[in-house]
């Protein structure tokens, strides 16, 4: 299975396609509108990596995820885990795999935004947060 971005710069192959997707509300991933497929698990991916040098990165909090993008596009394509010894690709963003069907893709959802509001729908139950909950917004907060 294919996927890219919207320009092509940033390709990248799956030996299958996912049989899940997760649907993060953090205050990174619900802004991305990013479907998460990871390359761990019940059904590992394997993957041929998108060429050197074609993302730009973005850290969030501590560092450890490096969400990148396509720098010519702007499209969200893979998350990496940054802090590993070596950085390894821990997901990809789902949406870009030319021809998946979502409607074979189980929907997990993942409260990381302690919210309970997501823009899917899934049977399944959400998944509680393993990530403290953030302190209120204040006035001048857009989160």
């Amino acid at each position: 299975m294919k996927g890219a971005c919207h320009c092509g710069a940033v390709r990248f192959e799956i030996a299958r396609p996912p049989a899940w997707a997760l649907d993060c509300n953090c205050t990174v991933c619900r802004r991305y509108g990013a479907m998460w497929t990871y390359l761990h698990g019940e059904q590992p991916i394997e993957l041929t990596m998108p060429p050197t040098g074609a993302t730009d990165t973005y850290r969030w909090l501590d560092g450890d995820l490096a969400f990148h993008r396509c720098k010519v596009c702007g499209c969200i394509t893979h998350m990496e885990a940054a802090k590993a010894d070596p950085p390894r690709v821990y997901g990809v963003n789902a949406r870009l795999m030319v021809g998946l069907d979502p409607g074979k893709v189980k929907i997990v959802h993942v409260d990381n935004g302690h919210s309970g509001f997501f823009w899917t729908v899934s049977p399944e139950p959400d998944i509680a947060s393993r990530h403290p909950v953030t302190p209120p917004p204040g006035p001048d907060d857009w989160r």
